[in-house]
């Protein structure tokens, strides 16, 4: 599986197989898609979105803009926008559109629809990115501003997300229509009647299926779905049993959070140098070998290095000492802490489930009893300890990754760089908030409330060279590019 993460250019594959779905291009029958999402039926105006919701919710509920197959920016439901130049106003102008129910979309629908999904984010990392929103305003009939205290340069990669697609009563305005089958969702696109009929484009149905790993995975060895999404490194050994040939994997580029994040301050890890411990002991290096990865990034900081217009005050930890070494100065941490308290250490980690997990857990394990810790793996959403914390990165700035550590996402947090951090939010010079983002990772660094691992790990899985699919920087890939077939 090395060579998986190393090759970004992929042959359409030939085993008898996979030959079920070919690689012709021209072909309108249903392109069948599983996305791994062991969740039941989902509700696509949950708080909280489960992995199928948020490729279900982008695909039938636009937003004011949304991103393409390459990731790239473009129209939704807004067909042109422009922003102020001090960057605190965005005004954006809508295309005739028209809700399931034939109604036409005025600004006052969307204005009204932004400001309460963002009221349901409030205490969530998409609230935090969006803390710069002054106001939302319904200017004229197909004309809305957004009003920011502070300039938020991503607010268009931000808009774009599943959640912050427009709805109403239940129901969006596409680009495609849900037909909900016994086994499937059946994804169609909803005609426009305002294009000439000879210059629509061709298109096919998207048979989306919502299934565990197992069953995904499975279903695509055999030839049944010609796709699969939403894969991570707790699904990885599944490939193998499933003689998935390594030129069906395409691995994303993804960068974003994966670590340990402390939930719980009180005993052991209530002494941020104890919870450096546990970060001085692991070996990064090794954590994703078992799994067949060999070219993972691993990380011991919150924001990766190389970002635009960035700099940050430290570089990575550690450098200067080898694990060993390390685990040596853990060691004597632990051993200190013991001897004060007559007690053995037990920390509960909560992983997701699947086979990944358990192997990773396992190296994890084994490097927290190397200073005199025990380790134990309990479920995603059981009281923990510890909690891995796997996202990917919306958009590639400082901000997204110290959003998801603030205070009002995080149960444990520091208060410090907290307040730092709002004060970067609130800038309006650019330098300005350059240096207090800056600030704040430190602060939040040397408070040690996040464990950085690594890079996530995000793959698909693909038959052939699928129109409208592609390999993307955040993951992402967009449903209703994949139903128009090229002439």
């Amino acid at each position: 599986m090395t060579g998986v993460w190393a090759r970004t250019i992929w042959p359409c594959a030939t085993t008898a197989a996979l030959l079920l779905a070919g690689c012709n291009a021209s072909d309108t029958s249903p392109l069948g898609i599983s996305i791994i999402d062991p969740s039941p039926v989902n509700n696509l105006d949950a708080a909280t979105l489960a992995p199928a919701a948020e490729y279900l919710r982008a695909a039938t509920s636009q937003g004011l803009v949304r991103l393409d197959s390459l990731g790239n920016i473009v129209p939704a439901l807004a067909e042109r926008w422009i922003v102020t130049d001090d960057g605190l106003s965005y005004i954006f102008r809508l295309r005739n559109a028209r809700w399931e129910n034939g109604d036409a979309v005025t600004s006052e629908h969307v204005a009204a629809a932004l400001r309460r999904r963002l009221t349901i984010e409030a205490r969530s990392a998409i609230g935090a990115d969006t803390a710069e929103v002054r106001d939302i305003r319904a200017m004229t009939g197909r004309v809305i501003e957004i009003r920011l205290l502070a300039p938020q340069p991503d607010l268009l990669r931000i808009l774009a997300l599943p959640e912050l697609g427009i709805r109403r009563n239940g129901r969006g305005t596409g680009p495609l229509v849900a037909d909900r089958r016994q086994y499937w969702t059946l994804l169609t696109e909803r005609v426009d009647d305002a294009i000439d009929p000879a210059m629509r484009p061709r298109v096919r149905p998207l048979q989306v299926r919502t299934e565990s790993a197992a069953r995904a995975i499975a279903r695509f060895s055999l030839g049944e779905v010609s796709m699969v999404l939403g894969g991570r490194f707790e699904h990885l050994p599944y490939l193998s049993p499933a003689s998935v040939p390594d030129n069906a994997v395409r691995a994303d580029p993804v960068i974003g959070l994966f670590g340990l994040l402390v939930v719980n301050d009180k005993g052991f890890l209530g002494d941020p140098a104890n919870r450096e411990a546990i970060a001085l002991a692991i070996d990064r290096e090794g954590l994703m070998t078992p799994l067949g990865i060999g070219q993972w990034q691993t990380m011991t900081r919150i924001v990766p290095l190389g970002l635009d217009r960035y700099a940050p005050l430290a570089g990575d930890r550690w450098t200067d000492l080898p694990l060993a070494q390390r685990r040596d100065l853990a060691r004597g941490r632990v051993a200190r802490w013991r001897e004060e308290h007559d007690a053995m250490p037990v920390l509960r980690i909560a992983m997701p489930t699947g086979p990944g997990s358990r192997i990773v857990f396992a190296r994890i394990k084994r490097d927290l009893v190397t200073i005199g810790l025990e380790g134990r793996m309990v479920g995603a959403d059981a009281p923990a300890d510890l909690r891995l914390i796997d996202d990917v990165a919306h958009y590639r700035q400082p901000a997204w990754f110290l959003n998801r550590l603030a205070c009002a996402v995080q149960p444990v947090c520091d208060k410090d760089g907290d307040v730092l951090l709002a004060q970067a939010r609130r800038a309006t010079d650019p330098a300005v908030r350059a240096s207090r983002m800056a600030e704040a990772e430190l602060s939040m660094t040397s408070a040690n409330i996040y464990i950085p691992l690594g890079a996530p790990v995000r793959f698909s899985l693909v038959t052939r060279n699928v129109p409208g699919f592609a390999i993307t920087a955040d993951g992402w890939h967009a449903l209703p590019d994949m139903v128009a077939i090229p002439r």
